[in-house]
Order: C-alpha cells, then sequence, then structure tokens
C-alpha cells in the first residue's frame, strides 16, 4: 500500500474511532443498570427566616405591662365590697328575727370603746327554757332561735366568706375588689369582735357579748372559734393550694352553726 493509502485508511479509522468514543454518545441515556444509585435526602427543608424581622426576641413576645395595683376605681370597688358586707351582716340578723317571728329594735352602741354605732338587739329573754319576747308573748324558737338572732351577722360572714374562697381559690392573684373588700371586712370585724370582747371593750349588746349573754354560748369557746375562722380565712386567701386549710375551716364555721342545736 503506498503512503497515500496508509493514511487515508489511518484517518477513516481514527474517524470511526471518534463516532464510536463514549464522548460521541453521550446523549444517548446508559441503561439503568449501570448507573450508581444517589441516595434522595428526605428531609424536610428548614424554614427560611427572614432576617429583616428576625431579632433575638422574635421567637418570645414581650410581656404586656401589668396593671397599677391601686387604682381610685379599684379603692372605690373594694370600699362598696365592704359597705355590702356590713349591710349583709345586719341584713342576716333582721332576717334571722323575722324567720323566727320576732320584732327588734334598735339600740345606739359604741363600738371599740369610741365609734359610735347602733345594735340590732332581739329583746328576748330566756328563762329556765322559757323565752318570751319583749311583749311578753311565748318565743316559740326558744333559745336554739334565740342563738341564731344574735350569731347570723358573724355566720353570715362565716358562708359568705366560703363561697368566695371556694369560687375563687386564686383570690389573691385576681382582679377583683369587689370580692377582696368583702372578704377583708369580715376578717377583721370578726378580730375586731373578738379583741373587744377579750378587752371589755365589746359594747353590751355585741355580737360575742349577745351570743354568751343571750344565746348560751360558753365566752371563750365560741370567741377563740370566730378568731380561728378568721385567721384561717386570711390564711387561704395566701394559701389557696393547701386544701386542708379549706376543710378545717368550713368543719369549724358548720359547728358555730351546730351550737344552736347542742342548747
Amino acid at each position: 500500500m503506498s503512503r497515500a493509502g496508509l493514511r487515508a485508511s489511518r484517518g477513516s479509522f481514527f474517524a470511526l474511532f471518534v463516532l464510536l468514543s463514549p464522548a460521541a454518545v453521550a446523549e444517548e441515556p446508559a441503561p439503568p443498570e449501570s448507573q450508581p444509585e444517589v441516595p434522595v435526602a428526605t428531609s424536610t427543608p428548614a424554614p427560611s427566616l427572614d432576617l429583616a424581622t428576625a431579632g433575638p426576641n422574635a421567637a418570645v413576645p414581650p410581656p404586656e405591662p401589668r396593671p397599677p395595683w391601686f387604682t381610685w376605681r379599684s379603692a372605690g370597688i373594694f370600699v362598696g365590697g365592704a359597705v355590702t358586707a356590713l349591710a349583709a351582716h345586719e341584713s342576716c340578723h333582721l332576717l334571722a328575727n323575722w324567720v323566727t317571728g320576732n320584732q327588734p329594735s334598735f339600740a345606739p352602741v359604741t363600738f371599740l370603746g369610741f365609734i359610735p354605732y347602733f345594735a340590732i338587739v332581739p329583746s328576748i329573754r330566756c328563762r329556765n327554757g322559757d323565752c318570751k319576747k319583749r311583749d311578753g308573748e311565748h318565743y316559740w324558737a326558744g333559745r336554739p332561735g334565740l342563738y341564731t338572732i344574735v350569731s347570723a351577722g358573724i355566720q353570715c360572714q362565716h358562708y359568705e366568706d366560703e363561697f368566695i374562697l371556694t369560687q375563687r381559690p386564686g383570690l389573691r392573684v385576681d382582679s377583683a375588689p369587689f370580692r377582696k373588700g368583702m372578704l377583708a371586712f369580715n376578717t377583721l370585724l370578726s378580730i375586731g369582735y373578738v379583741l373587744a370582747n377579750w378587752t371589755g371593750v365589746e359594747p353590751v349588746d355585741g355580737d360575742i357579748q349577745g351570743i354568751h349573754r343571750d344565746g348560751g354560748a360558753p365566752r371563750l369557746l365560741l370567741s377563740s372559734m370566730v378568731l380561728g375562722i378568721a385567721a384561717v380565712d386570711i390564711a387561704r386567701y395566701y394559701y389557696p393550694q393547701a386544701r386542708w386549710l379549706a376543710w378545717l375551716n368550713r368543719v369549724a364555721k358548720v359547728s358555730v352553726t351546730g351550737i344552736a342545736f347542742a342548747m
């Protein structure tokens, strides 16, 4: 073969090699079994973060400012609760008189030796188991009824406070000035009655004096129970999670009511 023929043959072979090389057939997809399997990630992509609005406290909103603990409005509502508790105390005395068929009278008194006030006087006297009204008529409810009359104010305080503390055990942290006013008046009045009785400045027609003299209840026992109930009511206000305090208090309140059945 001549040199020209040899060069032509080499050129033809080179052209055929180029056409059959992998570079030339790259457009054709390779069989599936010839391709290595690449694992596909299945994790959820992280959420995008808006750098314009993100900040150090972006995830936790700032706490709302707490309202002031004292305002003139809340103070007025608090006083309104105290006045309501006072009206309920006296109304319970009146109601107990009327339910048992007695017409009470009103007498001026001086509380704690210097505070002018008035007392609702049943004007019932019991002797040897026989109780008579002011006009001499027989009082059918007897000494248990008289005890109920003179203790009605304090007993109403007990059950009002029980209702408040049971319905709102978290009263201390709640915004409830009306209920707090009622609770404050009831507990402080009970404590004031007991201290006035123990120091000898309670008026003759005061509640503790009347319960002892007219109702026949032991003075020291009753006054200690009234003071203890008020103290536990205050403790329940500060420690509502102590369930044993609530049940101890309820038993004591029912016991004060039950004294009437022991007359």
